[in-house]
């Protein structure tokens, strides 16, 4: 009796355990300062909460109102919103050695149970719903490692990974396309070499719709390729490769449904004068398929910066694509410290497809800055982790406005 007892308060310990270490006067003092700093709210206040464990970094997974981590005890949990609370559900422990250990990088939600991410030269997947695993080691060599990742075809357990070898100062990259049995098997299904690697510079690559596209730097052109990676014909790529003075492609992010595309340009000498454009390929007004948006006010501080100090980056569509969230560091110039947050919306069936930016705000924990952000489907929510506390903002909140 006294035994089943102890199993059942462990067993709540580690799956029933929720709390908030932030106190109701802390953030009341965080919100005060951020007003005080800027002068005014942002247009949606995030919820905060504290963990009970530093250094906790996040990722989306295909559940309601969480996300998860593997930063905790050697395992892979579940972190659940409740109002102002999070509950810990440890989904399983040590099924292997360093859970959360390597070089980690997420293919976002690909499919309803399984999650996944590489770890320098390894690649895990996680069943949600029976707790299983399958461990692979793609890379072999020492000379080579993993620097990004995205899903083609979460259905059939296939992702593109992005792969460094070290060669002298500069580096190669390869893009190589591999297939999961999610028992521990894989194939490689095609590959391409697609040229340097460089420090401090990485060409861009995307997928939609089962189509890679492929930034070089040397041509400034972009290529698609289908699965086996055989170039072919898209207008996306007729398009921007029509652009006659464009300098540096450095971020490219293409929205998961819709013939859209943001682009971030830049002066690669300096990495400064950055403009950020939107591709809308199917327009049907041809002077309109390739606008600069700062004549959109999308940068937070256009008004009061010169605009060759603009400074985004991470730029991401939301999983059901209505909302694009960007962090601007115009403020603090690429540094460490603490950029803001924005969102817009978007709707494809407008002639101008962004709407009017909405400030998210920054993190609030004094000398905090973000390490790691998620998504969540259900209510959509972009998530910031700063290690140590998360804020959840819960974009159904915001007023959808649009200049057409």
């Amino acid at each position: 009796m006294i035994r089943s007892l102890l199993i059942a308060v462990i067993v709540l310990v580690i799956t029933g355990c929720s709390g908030n270490t932030l106190k109701r006067k802390e953030i009341e003092k965080m919100k005060a300062e951020y007003l005080l700093q800027y002068g005014k709210n942002p247009d949606l206040m995030p919820v905060m909460i504290g963990m009970r464990n530093p250094d906790t970094d996040i990722f989306s997974v295909p559940a309601d109102n969480a996300v998860g981590t593997n930063s905790i005890n050697n395992a892979i949990t579940l972190l659940r919103f409740n109002k102002d609370r999070i509950e810990y559900d440890e989904v399983r422990r040590d099924f292997i050695n360093g859970v959360g250990d390597g070089d980690k990088f997420y293919p976002g939600i690909f499919s309803d149970n399984w999650i996944g991410y590489t770890q320098t030269r390894g690649f895990l997947l996680f069943n949600l719903r029976d707790k299983s695993f399958a461990d692979h080691v793609p890379i072999k060599s020492g000379d080579q490692y993993f620097k990004n990742v995205a899903a083609f075809d979460g259905t059939k357990l296939q992702f593109v990974f992005h792969i460094h070898e070290a060669y002298f100062h500069e580096g190669i990259r390869y893009l190589k396309l591999l297939e999961f049995d999610g028992k521990g098997g894989f194939k490689n299904l095609s590959e391409i070499k697609t040229g340097k690697d460089e420090v401090g510079y990485q060409e861009p690559w995307a997928i939609q719709n089962k189509n890679i596209f492929i930034y070089n730097n040397d041509s400034i052109k972009i290529t698609a390729y289908d699965m086996n990676f055989k170039p072919i014909h898209h207008p996306f790529c007729d398009l921007f490769n029509g652009q006659k003075a464009f300098r540096c492609l450095d971020q490219l992010s293409i929205h998961p449904t819709l013939p859209l595309a943001v682009l971030v340009e830049m002066d690669k000498n300096e990495r400064a004068d950055y403009r950020v454009w939107l591709a809308n390929w199917q327009n049907p007004d041809p002077e309109k398929r390739f606008l600069q948006l700062l004549g959109q006010e999308i940068s937070t501080f256009s008004d009061s910066y010169d605009i060759k100090r603009l400074s985004v980056s991470d730029f991401q569509f939301s999983p059901d694509g209505n909302w694009l969230v960007f962090r601007d560091e115009s403020e603090v110039q690429r540094s460490v410290t603490n950029p803001v947050f924005v969102a817009i919306p978007v709707d494809g069936s407008r002639e101008m497809p962004l709407g009017k930016p909405k400030i998210l705000g920054k993190v609030m924990r004094e000398n905090a800055y973000p390490t790691s952000t998620a998504w969540i489907k259900k209510p959509l929510s972009y998530v910031v982790s700063d290690g140590l506390v998360l804020y959840k903002w819960e974009l159904d909140g915001l007023r959808r406005e649009f200049k057409d």
